[in-house]
């Protein structure tokens, strides 16, 4: 039996869960789940929901958005990285 070498496919996500969501996105979604954890914290419930609906929010976005063809979450990364990064300021004349 012939063995072909399978190209991999590296600039997109292959979706598992009905073809629809990646396991990246599944992940975020089942953190704002977590997320809903909150509600059963003893404060009031406009606390619970401002914390619930600001982390859902930063899930989803990361789950879906996409910049310039590059992952929210990626994009945010890159800027920290980028932002902590010690830089080297070249002086030329």
């Amino acid at each position: 039996m012939k063995v072909y070498k399978i190209p991999f496919d590296i600039k997109h996500e292959e979706k598992i869960f009905g073809g629809y969501l990646s396991l990246r996105q599944v992940l975020y979604l089942l953190l704002i789940i977590l997320t809903a954890g909150v509600f059963f914290i003893n404060v009031q419930m406009w606390v619970k929901l401002t914390i619930f609906c600001s982390f859902a929010l930063i899930f989803l976005s990361f789950a879906f958005i996409k910049i310039q063809e590059t992952r929210l979450d990626l994009y945010v990364v890159n800027i920290i990285k980028y932002l902590f990064r010690k830089k080297r300021y070249q002086f030329e004349r």
